[in-house]
């Protein structure tokens, strides 16, 4: 019983049997406490006196002498004890043989006096056995009245159970018992067929088939289970593919530095390089720019592991705002680039400054990088609801919608046909953003990009605002 289906089955015999034990239980109880029992022998005692009264009557009649004869006969035919009793008591007869002659405590006197009148009572004999009985009078007594006999049963009600319940329960319990069996094969059909699937799927996405998907169908806690696992498919497809682009973005980043490298300083080891100075200045830059790339790769390792704990410090977001402006300032004027902010009174937050003085100026670099000479780079800040909202728009060339979704992804590049441009000293890797965006959740906060062809990017975060157990802010209040 390792199997759903055979579990489910078991527990349904299970709860059948157990739901047919308490019945019959019950049922006993409620015959015990019943004199159903009772009843039903003085009814079957008295159809049988009244039965006999006419063969007994037709006996007296043609033969007073016959009588116990015919009683004996009666009492073989019909399972019963026979008695005459006299009316002070005394056996008369006995079917049985056993206690005529004796005085039994039977009240014969008073009531079913008249002819086929009938009463009923209990007497206990002197071996202690207890007797259910019912008198009659025949038309013409002789001397004594009749008594029809049978024992009273210890347990009468398991009796009745036995002779009259048993089996129409017992068919009862063999219906319900199939009926179980179907409707537990059906149940754990419509519950194993969907498991059996999903197992499948995750079966196939550990081969490498990503894209299998589990079928949303059966119970509604299957279904939900379904729906988890196709949202992890689909989450396990993305990492994958994140970490193919990643390895491939990787090798070609260094790929093309270290042949610049490598061939440079080949040149000039062969004597062939006309201007060394040209030579070690390009080696230089490429060196530098191998050594941003491996820098940045292990700070987003450090910040994505938790190796790197932001700062809970108070801070006046307003001034490091201003200060990035400011520093970034001279070369949006050597770019012939408008650069403006709109920085109000800002509410305190908590944080780490460098770090988030590190995302604005990602930021505005980013937007001075991608916006043409005339253009504008704009900053603005502002308090909303219980976060600190900060925008920053260029009127730059935008962001492609398929490339949207995927910008803050490791070494994910807009513009690769222009991602080296010569000269470009300071050529991106594609790792600013995806620090810019670790960053600001580190902080709690939340960012996004909005860009439309032709008419500029526009990247917007909220950083919340101090919370009841920031110590620093409340000392400072």
């Amino acid at each position: 019983m390792n199997t759903l289906r055979g579990r489910l089955l078991l527990s349904y015999v299970l709860l059948i049997g157990l739901c047919l034990a308490i019945i019959t239980l019950a049922l006993l109880i409620i015959l015990r406490r019943s004199a159903l029992p009772e009843r039903q022998t003085y009814v079957r005692l008295t159809d049988i006196a009244r039965a006999s009264m006419p063969i007994l009557n037709a006996t007296l009649n043609r033969d007073p002498g016959a009588l116990q004869t015919q009683l004996a006969e009666i009492a073989a035919t019909n399972e019963v004890r026979t008695l005459l009793v006299a009316d002070d008591g005394l056996l008369l007869f006995d079917s049985a043989g056993t206690l005529q002659g004796q005085s039994i405590p039977i009240d014969v006197g008073g009531g079913g006096g008249g002819p086929g009148e009938t009463k009923h009572g209990r007497f206990t004999d002197p071996d202690g056995q207890e007797w259910l009985y019912v008198i009659t009078n025949p038309r013409h007594r002789v001397g004594g009245r009749v008594v029809f006999a049978t024992p009273r049963l210890r347990l009468p009600a398991l009796n009745l159970l036995g002779t009259n319940l048993l089996r129409p329960l017992v068919q009862a319990g063999l219906i319900a018992l199939l009926a179980s069996i179907v409707l537990a094969a059906l149940i754990s059909g419509s519950v194993a067929r969907p498991l059996r699937r999903i197992a499948g799927a995750a079966g196939a996405i550990a081969r490498g088939e990503y894209h299998q998907k589990a079928p949303v169908e059966g119970p509604a806690e299957v279904r939900n289970l379904a729906r988890a696992f196709n949202d992890m498919a689909a989450r396990v497809k993305s990492s994958q593919t994140a970490q193919r682009d990643f390895l491939a973005n990787v090798s070609h980043e260094l790929k093309t530095p270290l042949t610049s490298i490598q061939g440079f300083s080949q040149a000039i080891l062969d004597g062939a390089e006309r201007d060394p100075a040209h030579a070690a200045r390009v080696i230089h830059d490429e060196a530098g720019r191998m050594r941003r790339m491996v820098e940045e790769l292990l700070d987003l390792a450090r910040i994505e592991s938790g190796q790197v704990v932001m700062a809970r410090q108070h801070l006046d977001l307003a001034a490091i705002l201003n200060a990035v402006v400011e520093r970034l300032s001279l070369r949006a004027a050597e770019s012939e680039v408008e650069l403006v902010a709109t920085i109000g009174q800002l509410p305190a937050i908590t944080g780490d400054g460098d770090r988030l003085a590190q995302v604005f100026t990602n930021l505005v670099d980013n937007a001075l990088d991608h916006t043409p000479r005339g253009g504008r780079v704009a900053v603005s800040a502002a308090p909303v609801d219980r976060t600190v909202h900060v925008a920053v728009s260029d009127t730059g060339p935008g962001i492609p919608a398929d490339d949207l979704s995927r910008i803050f992804e490791r070494f994910y590049q807009v513009d690769k046909s222009r991602a080296r441009e010569a000269g470009n000293k300071k050529h991106s890797v594609g790792l600013g953003l995806t620090i810019t965006r670790e960053i600001v959740e580190a902080h709690g906060g939340a960012i996004r990009a909005e860009s439309v062809e032709g008419q500029g990017t526009t990247f917007r975060l909220w950083l919340p605002l101090p919370r009841a157990d920031d110590a620093t802010v409340a000392r400072r209040r």
